[in-house]
């Protein structure tokens, strides 16, 4: 939603066509008196190919998103100027200064902005028919947490910056739709916010999915008030199982939580979950992969997604990897969670991408899919639903052939193939560099 943000903060008079990579092809020849790109850390070397390309041609180009904010210095050899950070703050003075033939090489803002009289993303640039869940509407930035994998406060700040309801409210009528998705990193974070939140979305009568953390469990109350305003899932990030491991990645809402219970308390208000897991976190032992998706099944998650630990420029954990010498790939295209560009401390690197392929095999197998959609009760949600997820994810994951068992298992049964995540990385303005 970037670039349509960046859009509406554009005037009125300017000529603009915006392209998502993701569902249409940049067309290279095109005319054009200013190319803006925004790109996450994949997606940096094909941005990085087309701003070039551009330049080329004398057309001007200004970088922005998660990883030109992290790495300035090398997306600066590829654009005219690169802006740190978010851009509400500074896209006119950036446009005014293009406009005046005078762009500043760096754009870095004095403070975050104030997420307040937001203008409406430029919806209409997009095409949203080509969109799975076109309808997103972010309700606040920012993170207080300092989790080692993640890279959302550095860039957004470790405070949560939260946009007047009525606001939100506004923008969901605007919409007409009747599904939302809320990219906000932690929906139910500042709990007498996230209730008033929830109470003014019951008379929209919609049905909406979300990101948040496990404590939500902690508080029945706000359980309840989320059913009520029409939540049907959350994304949450579980991360690991290992409270050693949540410790040393600082993953803190997490520490001394009863998994299991939590789940089961959500689950009893209608809510599915899909659960976020890392793999390869440097206290983690090759044994975490049987025992995760063994955990999976018997909580009988909705639906769920296995990353390999990936060192996102700007998240602590790059640093400490660099300094380490043990990053042995800096092909960003590589930085998909799929793919290992590092050497794990308790295991090889082969180990750990075998781990990740037998946990998407065998929880997206047609027996697992059965029996964590077909017999779990006390959930909402249509169990036609959450099968038509589950297999949407199984026929997407599909590509390099993988078996739903590990190295050195006795009875290999053949299995479904599958490829990279669905998403290379997730926040912010609804994607981030966590997983």
């Amino acid at each position: 939603m970037c670039l349509s943000v960046l859009a509406s903060l554009t005037p009125p008079d300017v000529q603009m066509h915006l392209v998502d990579e993701n569902v249409e092809r940049v067309d290279l020849t095109e005319e054009a008196d200013l190319v803006a790109l925004s790109c996450m850390t994949a997606s940096a070397p094909r941005g990085y190919a087309i701003a070039d390309r551009f330049r080329e041609r004398g057309i001007p180009v200004v970088m922005g998103g998660m990883h030109p904010s992290a790495l300035p210095e090398e997306a600066a050899k590829h654009a005219d100027a690169v802006v740190i950070g978010e851009a509400e703050n500074q896209w006119p003075g950036v446009f005014a200064d293009f406009a005046a033939g005078r762009p500043q090489p760096m754009y870095r803002a004095e403070q975050r902005p104030e997420l307040t009289d937001l203008p409406l993303p430029r919806r209409d640039l997009l095409h949203t028919e080509r969109y799975l869940a076109p309808n997103v509407v972010q309700t606040a930035r920012g993170c207080p947490h300092a989790c080692s994998f993640c890279s959302v406060s550095p860039v957004f700040g470790r405070r949560y910056r939260f946009r007047p309801i009525p606001e939100v409210i506004e923008e969901i009528r605007s919409l007409g739709a009747h599904s939302i998705g809320f990219p906000d990193d932690n929906i139910v974070a500042g709990r007498a916010r996230a209730a008033q939140l929830f109470e003014a979305l019951i008379p929209l009568n919609i049905r909406w999915v979300g990101q948040g953390d496990l404590s939500m469990a902690k508080d029945e109350e706000l359980l309840k008030l989320m059913a009520r305003s029409g939540c049907m899932a959350m994304f949450v990030g579980i991360e690991s199982l290992s409270q050693e491991s949540l410790a040393a990645s600082h993953k803190r809402p997490n520490l001394g939580l009863d998994f299991e219970r939590a789940i089961a308390t959500i689950h009893r208000h209608g809510i599915d979950l899909v659960g976020s897991f890392i793999f390869g976190l440097d206290t983690d032992q090759s044994s975490m992969f049987r025992e995760t998706v063994a955990f999976t099944e018997r909580v009988k998650l909705g639906a769920a997604q296995f990353s390999v630990l990936t060192p996102f420029p700007g998240a602590p954990v790059y640093e400490q990897l660099k300094q380490e010498e043990r990053i042995t790939s800096f092909d960003w295209s590589l930085y998909t969670m799929g793919h290992v560009v590092y050497r794990p401390r308790n295991m090889t690197a082969a180990e750990l991408t075998a781990g990740r392929d037998y946990a998407y095999g065998h929880f997206y197998s047609l027996p697992s899919i059965a029996r964590r959609t077909l017999v779990r009760r006390g959930s909402r949600a249509n169990w036609l639903l959450r099968a038509a997820v589950n297999l949407s994810y199984r026929r997407r994951l599909r590509g390099g052939k993988i078996a739903d068992s590990l190295p050195g298992d006795r009875a290999a049964a053949p299995a479904p193939a599958f490829a990279a995540p669905l998403a290379p990385q997730m926040v912010g303005d609804g994607v981030s560099e966590s997983p």
